[in-house]
This record gives C-alpha cells, sequence and structure tokens, in this order.
C-alpha cells in the first residue's frame, strides 16, 4: 500500500513538473526565427467556488492587450504580428484545439497538430515560425462585485480591481491564471518549442505586473 502511494505521488509529481517546464524538441532557440506573432487567445471567465461559468469577454481583451505587450517586451525574434479572429463563444474547431492546447504538457504538445487556419496566417506572413500563446483564467465572481459595487460594466470592474478598490488579497482562490506557448515550424507543420506557466491561484489576469511576470518566466530559455 505504502508502495503505490508513493509511486502515485512520484507520478503527479513528474506530471508537474513537465507542465511547469519549456522544451525544445528540434531547434536551438537561436534557429528559431523569424517568428510571426499569432494574436494571442484569451479565455477569461467569472467563477463560483472552482469552477469556471461565464466567458468575460471585455476581461479577456484587457488579458489579451497585456499579453500581447509583454511578448513583444521579451526579446524573442518577432518579424510579423498577426491579427486573428477568435469567436470564443461560438463551438468551433480552433476553439476546441485552443482549450485542448490549455491543457497540454510538454510531452503531449509535441504531437499536436497545428490547425489550418494558424499554418495560413503565418504562410501569409513570410516568417517561417508561428507563435501561439494562450491565457486562461477566471476572475472570481466578477459579476457579483460589479453589482455590489454599483459597477455597471466588466471594464469598470477592472478599473476597480487594478486601483486597488476591490480587495482580492482575501480570498486565496479569488483570481486564477495560466499561460501556455508553443512555436510551431511552418514548413513541416512540427512543434519546435512549448512552454506553460501553469495555473495558480492568487494569479489576476488583469494585473499587468503578475502577466509580465509570468511571460517572462515563460520565454527565459530565449535569452
Amino acid at each position: 500500500m505504502k508502495k503505490s502511494i508513493i509511486l502515485m505521488l512520484a507520478a503527479s509529481m513528474l506530471l508537474f513538473a513537465s507542465c511547469a517546464s519549456s522544451r525544445f524538441y528540434s531547434e536551438k532557440a537561436s534557429a528559431i526565427q523569424p517568428i510571426a506573432f499569432i494574436q494571442p487567445y484569451s479565455y477569461i471567465t467569472d467563477a463560483i467556488d472552482d469552477w469556471a461559468t461565464e466567458y468575460l469577454d471585455e476581461v479577456s481583451q484587457v488579458n489579451q492587450e497585456l499579453l500581447s505587450k509583454a511578448v513583444n517586451s521579451v526579446g524573442l525574434p518577432i518579424q510579423k504580428s498577426v491579427a486573428m479572429a477568435y469567436d470564443k463563444e461560438e463551438r468551433s474547431a480552433l476553439n476546441d484545439w485552443m482549450r485542448r492546447f490549455g491543457n497540454m504538457n510538454a510531452t503531449a504538445a509535441r504531437d499536436l497538430v497545428i490547425p489550418g487556419e494558424l499554418r495560413d496566417a503565418v504562410g501569409k506572413s513570410g516568417c517561417r515560425y508561428g507563435l501561439v500563446v494562450a491565457d486562461f483564467g477566471y476572475l472570481k465572481n466578477a459579476k457579483e462585485l460589479a453589482l455590489e459595487k454599483a459597477i455597471d460594466t466588466a471594464t469598470k470592474v477592472l478599473d476597480a480591481v487594478l486601483n486597488n478598490n476591490i480587495d482580492l488579497s482575501d480570498n486565496t482562490e479569488s483570481c486564477l491564471n495560466s499561460v501556455y506557448a508553443l512555436i510551431f515550424d511552418n514548413q513541416t507543420g512540427n512543434v519546435v518549442w512549448f512552454g506553460s506557466q501553469p495555473r495558480r491561484y492568487k494569479k489576476n489576469p488583469v494585473d499587468p505586473r503578475i502577466i509580465n511576470d509570468q511571460v517572462n518566466a515563460l520565454f527565459k530559455d530565449f535569452r
């Protein structure tokens, strides 16, 4: 019995380590260029207890902008930025792929098949490599907070959070965030690098400092 428990713990630790690490598969950082940075995919929801509920469009847009700024400031050899339209409230093959991507570890990511929409976008940019970045998280009770504070839009909720008018620190599960990224070779379709900053409580998805810290940690291999 003790042996089985030890094996289970060891397996869980290995899984956690693989989720938290980055990995190069066939290239060195210096060889992965030029890169087209595809518009980030941000999926931030409200939450009740520890369950994600309603998708928050305005919150996700703010998170998307923070991600874009943070990635562009890291110093990657990004030659082009590529716009991408994501209809996150509709069921689509691209949305399904992105959400699977947000649950990947480094081992599983190696065998991902890159969607045609992403490969076409990178092909039009003239770059050989495509960078995909996705953020998944929640701001718990965001709509409830808006009602309590007589705040009529999610954007004003964001302003209140960022200006410390709404305190998230008293509840360790009040917010959660995770960032995933991969780079693929558009000539072959193969993933050449994968990295993740897995789900963590107290990681506010609309706090620029949190997003910058996560992105810097995510791409530390490229420095």
